[in-house]
Order: C-alpha cells, then structure tokens, then sequence
C-alpha cells in the first residue's frame, strides 16, 4: 500500500498537483454561481474531495427496558425513551455506531479540507458529505466541495489558520460574505433513539386502530430530534466562541427494529446538518475587492408580463 503524506493518498496528491499545474480552475459551481463568488471576492481553486469506508454496526445488548419474564401483555406501564446522548441508565448499544458515525462523517470531511489546503484554498463551498453501503456494514462516507480563495489579497488579510468551509451554496454563501459574516464550518448533529414497544403502543401500531396517533412514536421521534439539535448546538458552539449564526440546512430521520426477546425495540435515528456564521474581520477590505454585479431588471412591467401569458 502506498505510504500516504499529510492524511491525504498519493491520488489526492496527484490530483492537487494537476490541478495547481492547470490554468484552469476545476469546480461543481453553475456561472451564477461563479458569478456570485466573485461579486464577493472571491475565486474557485478546484474541486475538492475527501473519502472513508467504515464498518458500521451496533452492539450486541439487551433490551434497554424489558428484562426475562416480562411481556407486553403483563406489564402495562409505558415504557422510557432512551437516546445515546442521554446515557441515562447505561443504555449503550448504539453508542460505537454513533462514535463510527461521527468519525466517518469528520473524517471524509477533514480530508476534503486537507486537499483544500494543499490546493491554496481559504475556503470550500457547496460541500456535500454522502454515505453509501458497500458490502455488508462497510459504507463509503464521501465528502465533495469547490475549493476558494480571495481573488486579489490584501496585505490586512493574514494567511488562514485553517479553511472555512460550508455546505451553502455559493449564491447563500456570497449574500453572508457581503454582510460581513463568514462560514466556520460544518456542524452534525447525530443521536439514536430507543423505545421498547410496551402494551399501549403494540395496540396503536395495530392495523385495527386506524386514524389515530400513535404517541409512543412520536415521543420517540421527538426525543432523536432533540438529541441530535443537542449534540449541533454543542458543536456550532465550539466553532464560534465568541459567538455566531447557526443556519441549519440538513435533517434526516430514520426508524427501524431491533428484536427484544420475543418481542421489539423501535428506534430512530435524527440526523441534523447545519452551518455557522461569524463576524468576517476582513469585511470590508473583502467589500472593496468584490466585484460589481449587473442585477438582472425586468424591461416590462409586471401588467404586461401578465397579458404577454394569453397568446
């Protein structure tokens, strides 16, 4: 196996230096795009990429509520919610799934940045980190973006201590530039939680008790929203100490079953994605090097628009 240099394969090396060799600038953005960036002062540098396979799986753990001898149709009480950010009575099972998870996800993304970095990006943008199964529990996390930089530095602008990156678009990401915000990077947000299904939410799964909630669910789902919104905040937080915006701008949900004996566990799985702003200190030399924007004007008037629609 070749030796790798900086975390990054003798690929990706290969690549920066294709693209740092080229006079053309590779990226994923449309010309409005382009547009946008460089009204900001900014310019792509290439495309960027960063990867990771990694087993993932659970561990193999009781049921977190039942115990041998109880069942659904003896013990009536509702039975708790259980999330892995809780770690409340010591229900752990899907902890090692969720630290993979995690590890994956930052680790696809921290290669991305290091090609960013080897490319002389001060940024990347329209970053998009994706998952697919490839054999058994082994999943491909993968993270892809368009590398920036500032089109003609100033002397008031010191070198980056580390790329900012977001999974804005570069129009959404260009509107924060101008207003004096920039990106500090990429929040996840990930919990899973557990519900063991107890006498009163078998009875409204059933296909005889139509039209009516099922509020062992959405306690459920609830609490892996809440968990996971936890777990962004405590993130969004480390990167703005000072204090910032967090815009969210991904959420997934995902529910399956696990065996408990003779009977099930429900689980969901929250999953929330988001980005943060802070004040820019190179706003307004950033300001002053943007480039002017032609805005696009209608030549007709919106009546005329309205009838032009009837032939």
């Amino acid at each position: 196996m070749a030796a790798w240099i900086g975390g990054l394969p003798p690929s990706a090396h290969d690549r920066v230096a294709r693209q740092r060799a080229s006079a053309v600038a590779g990226s994923l953005l449309s010309a409005p795009a382009a547009a946008a960036l460089r009204s900001a002062g900014l310019a792509p540098v290439g495309e960027v990429f960063g990867c990771l396979v990694m087993q993932l799986g659970w561990a193999s753990s009781p049921c977190g509520w039942w115990q041998p001898g109880w069942s659904a149709a003896t013990w009536s009480p509702d039975s708790p919610v259980w999330t892995t950010g809780s770690r409340r009575g010591g229900y752990a099972a899907f902890e090692p799934y969720v630290q993979a998870f995690e590890h994956a996800w930052h680790g696809a993304l921290a290669r991305l940045l290091a090609e960013a970095a080897a490319l002389g990006a001060e940024g990347v943008v329209g970053i998009r980190i994706g998952r697919t199964r490839l054999d058994g529990q082994a999943w491909e996390f993968s993270a892809l973006g368009t590398g920036v930089r500032r089109v003609d530095p100033t002397p008031e602008r010191a070198a980056p201590e580390s790329v900012w990156h977001t999974d804005l678009s570069a129009e959404d990401c260009a509107a924060a530039l101008r207003s004096g915000l920039l990106p500090r990077g990429l929040a996840l947000g990930l919990s899973i939680a557990t519900k063991h299904e107890d006498y009163r939410l078998r009875q409204q799964r059933s296909v005889l008790q139509g039209n009516t909630e099922v509020d062992g669910l959405s306690e459920l789902v609830a609490a892996a929203r809440e968990d996971a919104r936890r777990q962004l905040e405590r993130r969004a937080a480390a990167l703005a100490p000072k204090g910032g915006t967090l815009v969210v701008s991904g959420m997934s949900l995902g529910e399956f079953e696990t065996a408990c004996g003779q009977e099930v566990d429900l689980h969901a799985e929250s999953i929330v994605v988001g980005t943060v702003l802070a004040p820019d200190p190179a706003a307004r030399s950033r300001t002053r090097s943007g480039a002017a924007v032609l805005p696009v004007i209608p030549l007709s008037s919106a009546t005329d628009r309205r009838s032009s629609r009837r032939f």
